[in-house]
């Protein structure tokens, strides 16, 4: 750690070089329902002035893809971010279903969350989020990958199929860990070959033993920078994070921003704290490169990376 300590501190320039060609899989901007800290366009000239390699846009209620393919046509043609995007299965696109699915991927979504603010496990969690009254919206009707016993629930199935059809990322979205094993074990026997946690000891309710499990199964976990840096939403401590990154190992872990939200910083400032984080636990620039670039682009495809 000594050789990227000068005085204290990390040196800003090492934190700026190891931004350059990041990927972050997680941001969240307007316009949406919710409110945001800045909008698509916004977040692309943070983003770009960084000489990020590619973001990817989430929201919970609609699939942006169409969004993006369109900036993508008309926006600076010596840009090399790349914008990528997603199908949340969420109740604004009728839940598990596989026509949102088919038509976000065959538009150029790259991966498919199971569902996020509608799942049952978010809504009965210890959070209480209260979609309804804070949005002002239809309650919610909750949806779980699993039927009473346990089962895969029947309507998982040709989602899977669609995903492993357009070797798209299927991300378990904010199941609960119970469910996330019997997805992921049918996503693999449906050939799904990219799978991802976002955030497995929050809302998930992983722990360490299953973080080594899900990598043991080839699932990439990816830790959200605005549950450790300081911001309205930290909730884990550096250590804690050091401790998910040796339990997954460096080669499945992969650090995205999760910010957007207006009383936290921006995505890219967000991004850059969480890589000075991982410099001061001792990092070295090639291990930080990998959690922060070379597995999320390999993930997701980028330049036909396998995962």
């Amino acid at each position: 750690m000594g050789e990227h300590l000068e005085a204290g501190r990390i040196d800003d320039a090492l934190v700026d070089r190891l931004l350059h060609g990041s990927v972050d899989l997680h941001c969240h901007t307007g316009p949406s329902i919710m409110t945001r800290k800045l909008d698509h366009l916004e977040q692309i000239e943070h983003a770009e002035a960084a000489g990020m390699k590619a973001v990817l846009f989430k929201d919970h209620f609609y699939s942006n893809t169409p969004v993006m393919e369109l900036i993508s046509r008309h926006r600076n043609p010596r840009s090399n971010l790349r914008l990528l995007s997603g199908v949340p299965l969420n109740n604004a696109l009728g839940g598990l279903n596989p026509d949102a699915v088919e038509l976000g991927l065959k538009m150029g979504a790259r991966l498919v969350w199971m569902p996020t603010l509608c799942a049952e496990n978010h809504l009965r969690s210890a959070f209480r989020y209260n979609l309804a009254g804070r949005l002002d919206m239809i309650p919610p009707h909750a949806i779980s990958a699993v039927d009473s016993r346990g089962r895969l629930r029947e309507e998982i199935a040709p989602i899977l199929d669609l995903i492993a059809e357009h070797d798209a990322v299927l991300c378990g979205g904010h199941l609960h860990i119970s469910e996330m094993y019997p997805l992921f074990e049918e996503a693999k026997r449906r050939g799904v070959r990219r799978m991802l946690v976002s955030h497995p000891t929050f809302w998930i309710e992983g722990g360490l033993d299953d973080l080594r499990d899900l990598a043991a199964m080839g699932v990439y976990l990816e830790h959200c920078a605005c549950l450790y840096i300081e911001c309205s939403s930290k909730t884990f401590t550096a250590e804690d994070l050091r401790q998910c990154i040796e339990a997954g190992g460096i080669d499945r872990t992969i650090l995205c921003s999760d910010l957007g939200q207006p009383t936290n910083p921006h995505p890219v400032e967000g991004f850059r704290a969480v890589i000075r984080m991982c410099l001061e636990l001792g990092y070295g620039e090639s291990e930080i490169r990998k959690m922060t670039s070379d597995n999320a682009s390999r993930l997701i495809g980028l330049d036909g990376e396998a995962p």
